[in-house]
């Protein structure tokens, strides 16, 4: 097989599992959400919609970042094993990056949702002023 055949079937992969796993992490993640945003479910809905584009955004440059044009030094035109490892070493990244930011998100949403629903209550707390 010809290293730019590899290089199409990587990227195919790499496109499937953003598409794929974007929307199970957050048909997952709206039920967590929903709890920590109770308090405010308009301000979770909006949290959840740009964690969507980030996530997109992240992984589309990820994906974008790795495409090879041109055959890379030292490969030959055939694949070989040196060339199998680097496509899996991609394959692996976006994973663990995903993995990464997902769990930092997860650890990070409840001081998230703390944080945005303490801003809520310290305006209905404060008084209007009163017309003279």
């Amino acid at each position: 097989m010809d290293w730019w055949i590899l290089e199409l079937i990587v990227a195919a992969v790499l496109v499937v599992i953003l598409v794929v796993l974007g929307p199970v992490i957050k048909r997952f993640g709206k039920a967590y959400a929903a709890d920590i945003f109770r308090a405010n479910p308009r301000t979770g809905k909006s949290y959840l919609v740009l964690m969507d584009i980030a996530y997109y955004l992240i992984f589309t440059a990820f994906i974008l970042f790795t495409i090879s044009f041109e055959r890379d030094t030292g490969w030959t035109q055939e694949v070989s094993a040196e060339q199998l490892e680097a496509s899996t070493l991609r394959i692996g990244g976006m994973l663990l990056l995903m993995g990464i930011l997902h769990g930092l998100n997860v650890i990070s949403l409840p001081i998230i949702g703390r944080l945005l629903g303490l801003g809520r209550t310290l305006e209905e707390d404060t008084p209007e002023p009163r017309a003279a």
